[in-house]
């Protein structure tokens, strides 16, 4: 049923008639529900719709206003895993940590209910780096060990680590990577890893550290022109 109650204002509600001898409205997840006795007409239940209106619409208002906040697209820029491009969807619920899911075409990134007000900004970077960290370690073990066997040596040691805009270093001995690497392609990521691995054998770029280089990478021209401007 429907009470028109101003031009702008139309309450849908359903009916549930009970043995109950009061009538009861409640709002849940935005629906309006009217539970009244058998003996009560049409007539007297819009007639308590109508006089409980303005409390109805308030707490109708509130449902859509919390529904706005608990879901939105993020307006910013796409964020980039493993070369795909994602939105961001943000939403607020009643859980203790932010929380990510990776979607088909969106990252969903949950924050407790309380973080509202904060600087939301911050949170997000901070989960978006640690989804980075998570996947890294899936997807990083497979390509070393490739690189390993293809090259016949290893590093001393291999470690993740926040390098700021430089996704990877080779120094004495040690691998270290960027976990913010999982941005861009598996493709050149091995180009990075394969980098990192020559620098073992040769520490500058010289004509033996590119020619190794093109040993083990098949399109290594090609890769070499996209991953040109980054730091590594």
């Amino acid at each position: 049923m429907s009470l028109l109650t101003n031009q702008t204002d139309v309450i849908t509600y359903s009916v549930d008639q009970t043995s109950n001898s009061s009538l009861y409205i409640s709002v849940q997840n935005g629906e309006v529900i009217v539970k009244a006795p058998k003996y009560y007409s049409q007539r007297q239940i819009q007639a308590v719709v109508e006089e409980k209106k303005n409390w109805i619409l308030k707490h109708l208002r509130e449902y859509i206003e919390n529904e706005n906040i608990r879901r939105q697209k993020v307006n910013q820029e796409p964020i980039s895993i493993l070369g795909k491009q994602y939105d961001i969807l943000l939403k607020y619920e009643n859980t203790k940590n932010p929380t990510l899911n990776l979607l088909d075409k969106y990252v969903e990134i949950i924050l407790p209910a309380k973080y509202i007000d904060l600087n939301k900004s911050k949170i997000m970077d901070a989960t978006i780096a640690k989804m980075y960290v998570s996947l890294a370690k899936d997807e990083l073990e497979n390509i070393l060990e490739d690189a390993r066997h293809q090259l016949g040596f290893a590093p001393e040691d291999f470690q993740m680590k926040n390098l700021g805009n430089l996704l990877a270093k080779c120094s004495n001995g040690i691998i270290t990577i960027n976990p913010s690497i999982m941005q861009y392609s598996r493709e050149k990521i091995r180009f990075i890893i394969i980098h990192e691995f020559c620098h073992l054998k040769y520490k500058n770029h010289t004509k033996s550290f590119y020619e190794l280089m093109e040993k083990y990478i098949f399109n290594y021209d090609e890769i070499s022109n996209q991953v040109q401007n980054l730091k590594f």
